[in-house]
């Protein structure tokens, strides 16, 4: 198939640190072209991929993130390349501006919900429901949302070669992720001190309220010993400090549409321990590749029982559920279903 995928303009693909949606669109584009499609990247700034690339800015605007120039730059000239261009399909990550203009490319545009569902989102995609062919990144992200045109659930993948299996852990649990009240930071501390159990923290910390609420409710717990903090690491020490955990803390206290933290963890061989909000039952089999509860207190008889838990099983869980292959598969399929249903659209708009 001859492929367009549209990245948000903000970062670029694969990110060097922070960038969820940035590192899965590199997993995803590498492993179509190694199954043989014609993929064309539509990115900003220095991207590293396997795909024809068309990059509108030699910089990525990380610094105006959220301007809405930068987006309708990236976004309008991806779509008048696009509509003179020969795609069977188009695959938009690029955010609001994919769905709201789909209908003036000839080709079939899938829009991957990235983010989660708020009132203000859920009215916009409700106005735009049938312009375009959608996917969730988990069914519980589906089921906050409004009725879409869904053409199904594709889960985010993990760069099963990076994050390495260890079959020994060291003595301690590790919370990775932004520093904020939604992911439970606290929590996840206070749980490893309830149980005397050695945490190591590592994450972003934006300025505004969350540096606020690591300076009142994070630091004064930080005592370089028990308790670390590491600062935003590079993705090389992300994945040795998870490897080697005996377990991934995930107190989170919202809906997470997905949590590909988690799926790294589980690359890694390393359990999860984590609340169910959001998908995280989709993510972590309780009992098999981590333990689940309603709130983080309810946690802390099951790190006593982490020994439980096989980190090979881990390891393969997340080989058979989020690797880019099963990832690319699922997207081909959505795809294949997106060009047979525009063309059925088509076929019955030219015999009206």
């Amino acid at each position: 198939m001859r492929i367009a995928v549209i990245a948000p303009v903000w970062i670029p693909v694969p990110p060097e640190g922070y960038g969820g949606i940035e590192r899965v669109m590199k997993l995803l584009v590498d492993e179509l072209v190694e199954q043989g499609h014609e993929v064309t990247l539509f990115a900003a700034g220095e991207c590293r991929t396997r795909a024809c690339q068309n990059l509108y800015l030699d910089k990525a605007p990380t610094e105006h993130m959220g301007e809405t120039l930068y987006d309708a730059y990236h976004v309008g000239q991806a779509f008048r390349d696009i509509a003179r261009g020969e795609y069977d399909v188009v695959h938009d990550n690029a955010g609001f501006l994919g769905p709201a203009f789909a209908g003036l490319i000839p080709q079939p545009l899938v829009h991957t919900l990235h983010g989660p569902f708020t009132p203000e989102t859920s009215m916009f995609y409700a106005a735009f429901s049938d312009e375009c062919y959608y996917v969730a990144i988990s069914r519980r992200q589906m089921e906050t949302g409004p009725r879409l045109n869904y053409l199904g659930v594709v889960p985010n993948a993990v760069d099963i070669e990076e994050h390495r299996y260890l079959g020994e852990k060291e003595d301690y649990l590790v919370c990775v992720g932004r520093i904020c009240e939604a992911k439970g930071t606290e929590q996840a501390v206070l749980l490893a001190k309830k149980k005397g159990m050695r945490i190591l923290l590592a994450g972003k910390i934006d300025p505004g309220r969350d540096r606020r609420y690591f300076e009142e409710r994070v630091r004064p717990h930080l005592d370089d010993e028990k308790v670390v903090y590491l600062g935003e690491v590079s993705q090389e020490e992300k994945v040795r400090l998870v490897s080697r955990a005996r377990a991934f803390l995930f107190t989170i206290q919202w809906e997470e549409p997905f949590g590909l933290v988690m799926a790294e963890a589980l690359a890694c061989g390393t359990p999860v321990l984590a609340t169910k909000w959001g998908a995280v039952p989709e993510v972590v089999e309780h009992g098999v590749t981590g333990f689940l509860a309603d709130t983080p207190e309810e946690l802390a008889d099951y790190l006593d029982r982490l020994d439980e838990l096989d980190p090979l099983v881990c390891r393969r869980r997340a080989e058979e559920r989020f690797s880019p292959r099963v990832m690319a598969a699922g997207y081909v399929d959505v795809y294949k279903r997106a060009c047979e249903l525009q063309r059925s659209k088509l076929d019955k708009t030219c015999t009206a």
